[in-house]
Formats: C-alpha cells, sequence, structure tokens
C-alpha cells in the first residue's frame, strides 16, 4: 500500500480507528498475550515503523481499545435502565449484573488492567485513559442518584469503585479453563464451584444495601 502519514485530526483519527479495530478484530482470534504489535500492523495493513507513529506499545492500543467498549456499555446500562422501572435493590442488581455480562470483551479485558494493560505505557496516555473512564463513570453516577434519591454522588463513586473491584475479582476465578472447569465438576470439588452472575447480583445487592443504609443513616 502506498501508506502516507496522516495529515489532518480527521485523517489521524481515522487510522487510529483503524489500528483499534484491527486489534479487535484479533482479539476474536487470539488471546491478549498472543498479539504483538507486528501481527495488529498487519492486521490494519500498516508497516510496524508507521503503527509506531500513533502507539508506542500494544497496551496502548488496548487501553485505546477498552475505552471503546467502556463507553458501549454505559451506553447499554442507560438505554437499558431507561427502558425500566426499577422498584428494588434486587431488580437494579440483576439488570446491572445482566447488562454486564453481555459485554464479554469488556470484562476480559477489565480483568487484566491493572496487571497488564497499564503496565508498559506512558504517564501521560495512563491519565488519559483514566480521564475517559472518569467521565463515563459520571454519567453512571447520575444514574444511580436517581435510582437511589440516598445517595449522594460520593455514594455513587463508591458504589462504582467497589462494583468495579469486585466484578475484576469474580470475573478471575470464575473465568476458567477446560481443565480447571472439568475438575471442578469432581464430587469432591463442586463446592468449590462458583458462578460469575448470581455471586456477583448478590455483592452488588449487598453494596448498594450498605450504601443506602449508611447514607440514611448519616443524613
Amino acid at each position: 500500500m502506498a501508506w502516507k502519514r496522516a495529515q489532518s485530526e480527521e485523517q489521524k483519527r481515522q487510522r487510529i480507528s483503524e489500528i483499534v479495530s484491527a486489534t479487535a478484530r484479533l482479539y476474536k482470534q487470539y488471546r491478549f498475550e498472543d498479539i504483538t504489535l507486528t501481527r495488529i500492523a498487519e492486521e490494519a495493513d500498516f508497516t510496524r515503523s508507521n503503527l509506531y507513529k500513533y502507539f508506542s506499545s500494544k497496551e496502548e492500543i488496548f487501553l485505546a481499545f477498552l475505552k471503546r467498549d467502556i463507553l458501549t456499555w454505559r451506553e447499554d446500562v442507560l438505554r437499558t435502565y431507561g427502558n425500566r422501572t426499577i422498584r428494588s435493590i434486587e431488580t437494579f442488581a440483576s439488570v446491572w449484573v445482566d447488562t454486564l455480562s453481555r459485554h464479554q470483551r469488556l470484562l476480559d479485558l477489565v480483568s487484566i488492567l491493572s496487571s497488564f494493560l497499564e503496565k508498559n505505557v506512558t504517564e501521560e496516555v495512563l491519565i488519559d485513559f483514566k480521564r475517559s473512564v472518569k467521565g463515563e463513570l459520571s454519567v453512571l453516577s447520575e444514574l444511580l442518584c436517581r435510582a437511589f434519591p440516598a445517595f449522594t454522588p460520593d455514594k455513587a463513586g463508591e458504589f462504582l469503585e467497589l462494583q468495579l473491584a469486585s466484578t475484576i475479582g469474580l470475573y478471575q476465578i470464575t473465568n476458567l479453563s477446560d481443565v480447571q472447569r472439568k475438575v471442578l465438576d469432581y464430587p469432591e470439588f463442586r463446592h468449590m464451584k462458583i458462578d460469575f452472575k448470581p455471586y456477583l447480583q448478590k455483592t452488588i445487592e449487598c453494596l448498594l444495601q450498605g450504601l443506602a443504609t449508611s447514607s440514611t443513616s448519616r443524613s
């Protein structure tokens, strides 16, 4: 291909989008650790040296990829709750978990966010990513405050942080290999099996109940 470096901001955004989309296609076929910059460049029809004009590491590309998925999830959350009447904490938690479960790739990437994706990027890139995430979560904070009038923005933010930690932990211990699943099917180990959705729903219910109660008791 007769490659030309992007001359305008719009062209630059287009090139970045092509690289991120190429990475998304590769992620359907390969694990994170098996995806290389060379593979990404080939999939995007770039040379590796040209790829470096837009991203300095594979992790940086994946953060851009994850930002896109977080936006998609946030839009899904607002759309889903907008079509429902939330009458209880249990209903809210069930809808929250169902919505999260529809975004398997998001769960995959968030589960390796701190251990891999944030490790090999510059301070500038990491700040940009976290500001983007903060903006998306602030919208969800408004949703929580509408659903639970006792919640302050601080309480909503606390819930979002705690549910994220809980989601990552539960996903990591329930996203098992075939061998792990086989062993847990042995009668002597079945009590160790944890199902992601019901455990997360119970966790979300407990978090909401605890935060709502503490907010009420202080008011």
